[in-house]
């Protein structure tokens, strides 16, 4: 049993690593899929149709999803219900004229412009939806104000230097957040090794081990208490593409992640929608036979089955886990009851017995369990002896209980109210 917490002493679960150079600018897209997710696509966005980097390429209905712009020169060359894909072309003038044409916004100016108070915020959270930023975690109503200033997985490297060395663009987003948050105060949470200061931010100190980065365990480390109330977090990441987007004045088509193998790790600043399989190339990283591919950190994150997949916003790392450095996980290998998940769980949980009520379609069974307090770290399948996905099990029964949920609030019309007679056949042909 000993050998199932060696991570425990392992380095590479450590979250505090010595890195602190800038960041790469990562490669050219050649071609980008950009996550359409439900966006509404803009006028003349159709296959063939050209377009220039800031060009708005869709708007989100929801007030918390950013709007979409193009990272690159390029030609729409297909559309469907998921992505849109653009391939990189060499602009004529007539393109770089319409890219000319894109004005810088003085954020901070148009911020100060929105004014205080709840509508003032709603204003100014709207404005950085239209600039392609996700608010949902920005304007939180809360007393206190966390940021987890943290890797949030092990392997991801870049919040260290992103502290150090981006200070002008924390410093931005900081002035942002202040005019998004109603918060009075704001902490910026640290691994305790740094001896970090910043201006009139106050610093706490939080352990550095994983999984001390998941959101909740960093507002009790911060706080003491779990789940208190008026207290909010909210991601170094999303910090820093708030200060992106201040200091450019222009929409957010970025983000920062780790790119990572057993035998390199680089931080790069990756152009929204670039493909998986060129930025393994560009970072020298071969992808070898029986070898996994994973966006997101490697313990959370998600098994990609194509170098064509990209990288999303808010992506934060691409992992490649070389064959026979982890054993591979078994979807329908059975429980052997061992106790592995149940002692490393930080939330003293079953995972063995949520895993298995998912796997068994006994989802109410698993919310008694208390599925929805897993902190989803990820831990449960890594210890597993039986290499199960105990994980993955556990996310699916929280998604089939949001959608029991979703399906109790709307309620059903009885048939032969109003709005539902029958549609004669003479309807159907008008």
């Amino acid at each position: 049993m000993k050998e199932l917490f060696t991570m425990l002493t392992d380095p590479r679960f450590h979250l505090l690593y010595g890195v602190t150079q800038r960041f790469s600018m990562g490669p050219e897209p050649r071609q980008v899929r950009l996550n359409r997710e439900n966006m509404v696509l803009s006028e003349g966005i159709k296959k063939k149709a050209r377009v220039h980097p800031f060009m708005k390429l869709g708007t989100h209905p929801s007030p918390l999803k950013g709007d979409l712009y193009s990272p690159i020169f390029g030609v729409v060359s297909d559309v469907n219900e998921r992505s849109l894909f653009l391939e990189a072309v060499e602009p004529d003038e007539e393109l770089r004229a319409l890219a000319a044409e894109v004005r810088k916004a003085d954020v901070m100016e148009l911020a100060r412009d929105c004014g205080a108070g709840v509508e003032g915020r709603k204003r100014l959270a709207h404005l950085l939806k239209e600039l392609g930023l996700n608010t949902r975690s920005l304007g939180q109503e809360c007393e206190t104000l966390i940021i987890n200033g943290l890797n949030p997985d092990p392997g991801i490297t870049w919040a260290e230097p992103m502290l150090m060395t981006h200070r002008s663009t924390l410093s931005a987003g900081l002035a942002l957040l202040r005019q998004l948050s109603p918060a009075r105060r704001i902490v910026l949470a640290v691994p305790k090794e740094m001896r970090l200061q910043f201006h009139d931010l106050e610093i706490a100190a939080v352990p550095s081990q994983y999984p001390a980065s998941v959101n909740e365990l960093v507002v009790k480390a911060v706080t003491g208490k779990e789940r208190p109330d008026g207290v909010g977090i909210v991601g170094l990441h999303n910090l820093w593409s708030l200060g992106r987007v201040a200091e450019t004045g222009l929409p957010l088509v970025e983000t920062v992640l780790t790119v990572g193998s057993l035998r390199h790790s680089g931080n790069y600043i990756v152009k929204d929608g670039c493909m998986v399989g060129e930025l393994l190339d560009f970072a020298g990283i071969e992808l070898r036979e029986g070898d996994a591919l994973v966006r997101g950190g490697p313990l959370r994150g998600e098994s990609l089955d194509k170098l064509s997949r990209s990288v999303t916003r808010g992506s934060m790392g691409v992992f490649v886990v070389e064959a026979g450095t982890v054993p591979p996980m078994q979807g329908h290998a059975p429980c052997i009851n061992c106790g592995a998940c149940v002692l490393i769980c930080p939330a003293h949980l079953s995972p063995n017995l949520l895993s298995r009520y998912a796997e068994f379609a006994l989802h109410e069974r698993a919310r008694k369990a208390h599925v929805q307090a897993c902190l989803e770290c990820g831990l449960c399948g890594y210890v597993c002896i039986a290499r199960r996905p105990v994980l993955q099990y556990i996310r699916l029964a929280k998604h089939k209980l949001a959608e029991a949920d979703l399906q109790k609030l709307t309620p059903l019309e009885p048939v032969g109210a109003p709005g539902n007679e029958p549609v004669s056949k003479e309807d159907n042909h008008a």
